[in-house]
């Protein structure tokens, strides 16, 4: 990550960002959204964007298909690549992450005594979708490596590598094929040293598929740098784009392995043709990608990943202490938008401390919600840092929640 500049807006000094940003989004009066890890959520001017291409298309729906389409994909697409530093010739545009994975891994031709290895704490659609490979492929399984924070990257970086080589002793003529690696996971959120993770796993001759889904908007993306074999984001997340909007990367070295997971008539005629039509849909939230682009560009990526990391950082010590807990992570480069905290429940098996009932009882009586969830011995909360928050926005949160759990504690 960028390291912090004493020029940039600060979670004490944000400059152009905070409350004041509020007129730019969506959101109802009297309303905080605290949880834009989950759906996302975009400003106005990027809605607008994306009206005006829909209404474009039904003006005259058969140029836009067969004729103006296209361009405009490709324009997208050069538009992402200059921001995470790749040719647009590698970059397809889908719809969601979940899509981007289904898609790599089901064209991939996978065979008996082939592993695929994941950590333990990868997103749940992506690991139904590892185990959906297992269950139709004959001899395919998983290599789980159990993660437990809080941990260092260091320790976690050597458990990847224990499990690399514990398979090796093996002997059994099985290979690892594939690894799946989050570059920020979702539950609990952590940055994960990604760079490390892809020359590690490279250096054993396993392919590397990067889920990025909270990377792009919330740090800096190079995949020049980086060299995944694969990697998936979500403009929706943290980029500012509408809802169904991802990119999904694959180096001209692959190109010839996948293909979309609906298949039209451009099949085999390329990259770039197989994934510029998946047939008749509203592409509309696709375009919206470079009305993001633009709204950031306003302030700077370095200005918005200042702001939004030291506004995390400050938020997680904010909560901790009005609950007298802490955060998850031990180290702040862990840390992008999103913080763990600690909830302190004093009986875990008491019959609230539940998602359901954390989620009813916080919107139904406070119109918030962050997801709770539990992760070792502890329940945690995790909370999101955005360009329209301030520290403030996170003292009411932490008061909240405490009041919550004192509830659930004096029963």
């Amino acid at each position: 990550m960028t390291l912090l500049s004493s020029e940039l807006p600060t979670a004490s000094n944000p400059g152009p960002f905070g409350r004041k940003q509020l007129q730019n989004f969506l959101f109802p009066e009297g309303f905080t959204q605290y949880n834009h890890g989950s759906f996302g959520a975009f400003p106005k001017v990027v809605q607008d964007d994306m009206f005006a291409w829909h209404n474009r298309a039904e003006r005259d729906i058969d140029r836009w298909m067969r004729r103006d389409l296209k361009n405009a994909l490709t324009d997208t697409r050069a538009k992402i690549s200059d921001l995470i530093q790749c040719d647009k010739d590698e970059l397809a545009l889908v719809a969601n992450t979940t899509v981007g994975v289904n898609t790599v891994l089901r064209s991939l031709q996978f065979q008996p005594g082939d592993r695929i290895l994941q950590l333990s704490t990868g997103y749940i659609s992506v690991d139904k979708t590892v185990r959906y490979i297992c269950d139709t492929h004959e001899d395919v399984k998983i290599i789980e490596v159990p993660i437990t924070f809080p941990i260092t990257d260091k320790e976690l970086i050597d458990k990847v590598e224990d499990a690399v080589k514990t398979h090796q002793r093996l002997k059994d003529g099985s290979r690892i094929r594939l690894a799946m690696v989050d570059w920020i996971s979702s539950v609990p959120a952590i940055l994960h040293p990604v760079k490390q993770l892809v020359e590690l796993l490279q250096s054993y001759g396993i392919l590397v598929y990067v889920d990025g889904a909270h990377s792009i908007g919330q740090v800096h993306v190079d995949l020049g740098d980086l060299r995944p074999d694969f990697y998936i984001t979500n403009c929706h997340k943290w980029l500012f784009s509408v809802r169904g909007s991802a990119v999904l990367y694959v180096p001209k070295r692959h190109q010839h392995l996948i293909h979309p997971t609906a298949i039209t008539s451009d099949y085999k005629t390329g990259f770039e043709n197989e994934f510029a039509w998946s047939g008749t849909q509203d592409y509309s939230s696709l375009m919206s990608i470079g009305a993001a682009i633009h709204f950031r560009k306003q302030y700077g990526e370095d200005a918005i990943i200042s702001y939004t990391h030291s506004l995390a950082l400050e938020a997680g010590k904010v909560m901790a202490k009005i609950l007298n807990t802490n955060t998850m992570t031990p180290e702040d480069h862990q840390v992008a938008n999103m913080v763990n905290i600690r909830l302190p429940i004093k009986n875990p098996n008491h019959p609230k401390v539940n998602p359901q009932y954390f989620m009813e009882t916080l919107m139904d009586r406070f119109g918030v919600f962050t997801p709770a969830f539990k992760h070792g011995e502890h329940w945690w909360t995790r909370i999101s840092a955005q360009i329209y928050l301030e520290v403030e926005d996170f003292v009411r949160l932490g008061n909240i929640w405490k009041e919550v759990i004192d509830e659930i504690n004096a029963e």
